[in-house]
């Protein structure tokens, strides 16, 4: 199997390297509710229906992200990590901008 830097299987730690993430999420009320080697997900109080996830499925990284005014969430999937963490750091801006 072709491995390169950025690409996962289900063996990698998906919440080992997600400092940042955490530090962003943080800073705008949001806590880690789910922690998993491949299964991170973020949500806020008394917003539970809102929530920020990534799950590492088959070698595919599926990012669910909220949608503003909505009880429903957008789900997207990348095979590159560190565009998956650049992406749902977009959305969680985007969340609070207009």
């Amino acid at each position: 199997m072709d491995s390169t830097p950025n690409m996962l299987t289900d063996l990698d730690l998906l919440n080992n390297d997600n400092t940042l993430l955490n530090s962003m999420f943080k800073e705008h009320g949001w806590y880690l509710v789910k922690n998993e080697m491949n299964w991170i997900c973020y949500t806020k109080n008394s917003q539970e229906t809102d929530f920020f996830e990534m799950k590492i499925i088959n070698n595919s990284i599926h990012v669910s992200v909220p949608l503003k005014n909505s009880s429903f969430n957008y789900i997207t999937t990348f095979n590159d990590y560190l565009i998956a963490i650049e992406y749902m750091e977009s959305k969680l801006l985007n969340f609070y901008v207009s």
